[in-house]
């Protein structure tokens, strides 16, 4: 325990100087409720966890998180970037025997392929090979300009953004 009291001083200053991130956009800011034109600058995939409501069950997963830069943003020096919320899929949907989270996997699907779909202006048929093409679309020369679509939801006192990209500015 001493040894960690110990990283932790040494680390402090560094600490002292970030914003807190708690993983739903970049230090937490989003751009305001509504449409925004932005450049997709990336895409995160991760291995993960899928928690089955009621049970707890955990069924492995890939979580997928887009990356954004407003084209024009008047209120700061530097356009806002910011990082997607988080598609949680699971890698096997019949391990999932709660209706909940049947809904909420179907839901993260169907905004995966919504985001596949708009970047590559076509209705993707293999999963696997439009989103390597999506990655080779992001990772290469050309810049990828998208409306993207911010919606707040109120619940519970919480506030859960999700974004959808509604159509491609160029290509």
């Amino acid at each position: 325990m001493s040894q960690s009291k110990a990283i932790f001083a040494a680390l402090q200053q560094e600490f002292d100087s970030v914003q807190a991130d708690q993983g739903l956009g970049s230090l937490g800011e989003w751009p305001p409720k509504g449409e925004h034109n932005c450049y997709v600058i990336g895409v995160n995939i991760t291995e993960s966890k899928f928690r089955v409501t009621g049970t707890g069950k955990e069924i492995p997963s890939v979580s997928v998180q887009f990356n954004y830069q407003m084209i024009e943003d008047p209120d700061r020096p530097e356009p806002l970037a910011f990082r997607g919320a988080p598609m949680n899929i699971p890698a096997d949907l019949t391990e999932i025997d709660h209706e909940g989270s049947q809904i909420r996997a179907r839901i993260e699907m169907s905004r995966l392929k919504g985001h596949i779909k708009t970047l590559l202006s076509y209705d993707p048929a293999d999963m696997e090979a439009a989103f390597e093409e999506v990655e080779t679309l992001l990772n290469g020369d050309n810049t990828v300009a998208a409306v993207v679509r911010c919606q707040y939801t109120e619940r519970n006192d919480r506030t859960y953004r999700t974004e959808y990209l509604q159509s491609l500015l160029s290509t």
